[in-house]
């Protein structure tokens, strides 16, 4: 059977690097997708051999895959996100945090909802970059929360209140990394340009565009 192509909303290669950076968990792993939008993500952990998918979205009817349960559910406002007390080894959240009015919801989600031992993987697109930070310097604007990003971006996740609010759900952050690994796809030209320059005067932990995050429960 060929292989469908879903439309994938986030910079190009991100889904196959996290394919790659997929915690060990077997193939039967109960996985969650949170805002699955056409259900690129879950089209290829299927074609990559995970059997047990899930997927939630506000709005069910662009979910283009047959490889997934899916169904609808608003991670801000929905009390039951029609889990009952369903366990996850793994649940995923690309680009969906920035677009969220309740983040703590989420955390409170996640937290109910996963197994154990189970991850949470989620990215977000990166402020920590060097180039974002010296765009925030020049004009005060945001990378990616400004005029010239998605009107729907309204909650930039900075770390330093990440790591605080994360214990009050019992989760904590145990691993992260940028994409891509080295410069950036969104940045123009000059800027890469002056980055570069300043890479050498200022720390950089967090490379590229998307700040991805590796989550568990705390007592893990």
């Amino acid at each position: 059977m060929p292989q469908i192509q879903l439309l994938e909303r986030t910079i190009p290669g991100l889904h196959q690097s996290l394919l790659e950076d997929l915690p060990e968990i077997s193939y039967d792993t109960p996985i969650l997708d949170i805002g699955c939008g056409t259900g690129a993500w879950l089209e290829r952990l299927a074609n990559a051999g995970f059997t047990n998918l899930y997927g939630i979205d506000k709005n069910t009817e662009q979910i283009g895959t047959k490889k997934a349960t899916c169904w609808a559910s608003d991670i801000d406002w929905d009390d039951n996100l029609g889990l009952d007390d369903k366990k996850f080894g793994l649940i995923t959240a690309i680009e969906i945090l920035e677009h969220l009015e309740n983040p703590g919801r989420f955390y409170h989600h996640v937290s109910k909802h996963l197994d154990e031992n189970g991850y949470l993987l989620l990215t977000t697109p990166n402020i920590h970059a060097v180039d974002c930070r010296f765009k925030f310097l020049l004009t005060e604007r945001l990378k990616s929360f400004d005029y010239k990003g998605d009107p729907t971006h309204i909650y930039p996740v900075l770390l330093t209140s990440l790591y605080r609010i994360l214990p009050h759900h019992s989760l904590k952050i145990v691993n992260k990394w940028g994409y891509p690994a080295k410069g950036s796809l969104a940045t123009r030209k000059f800027t890469q340009i002056i980055s570069a320059f300043l890479k050498v005067l200022l720390p950089e932990e967090n490379n590229g565009d998307t700040l991805c995050l590796l989550i568990q429960k705390a007592n893990c």
